[in-house]
């Protein structure tokens, strides 16, 4: 991660920032403070202030929920979505190129253990963020 964080161009905003921009983009409607809360495992003062700073810089926009006034929500903008969208694909390309070592059946074996692993620690009820199901089943395409 120190790696990726370091050679991909983060547009200004932290890493901690781009979590939260990427926490709302994969997340299945509007979050509430809350909800990121629970997402990143972070406390309410660490959101409030992110979201700050990212609302200040255009990059998410606070609305009121329609049911419940004590309630935020936290989208993202069209410009956070720019954000987000390029240091995404940036990150997946420079993550792509360590594993550029590995044969295609080592990356398969390695895809097969973290699966593996993964399965482990959910069973054991220590899952982490949401996984997309393409980094569980999917060879690594260095082409």
């Amino acid at each position: 991660m120190r790696y990726l964080q370091a050679t991909v161009g983060l547009d200004g905003v932290s890493p901690a920032g781009v979590r939260l921009l990427s926490a709302l983009r994969h997340h299945p409607h509007p979050p509430i403070m809350r909800d990121l809360v629970d997402d990143l495992g972070t406390t309410a003062r660490a959101i409030t202030g992110l979201v700050d700073t990212l609302e200040h810089e255009g990059l998410v926009r606070r609305a009121r929920h329609p049911r419940d006034r004590r309630a935020t929500l936290i989208t993202l903008t069209s410009k956070g979505e720019r954000v987000v969208d390029r240091v995404g694909r940036e990150h997946v390309e420079r993550a792509s190129t360590l594993f550029d070592v590995l044969s295609a059946q080592d990356q398969a074996d390695l895809v097969r253990i973290l699966g593996l692993l993964s399965d482990e620690l959910a069973a054991r009820g220590q899952t982490g963020q949401q996984q997309e199901p393409a980094l569980r089943s999917a060879p690594i395409d260095n082409s």
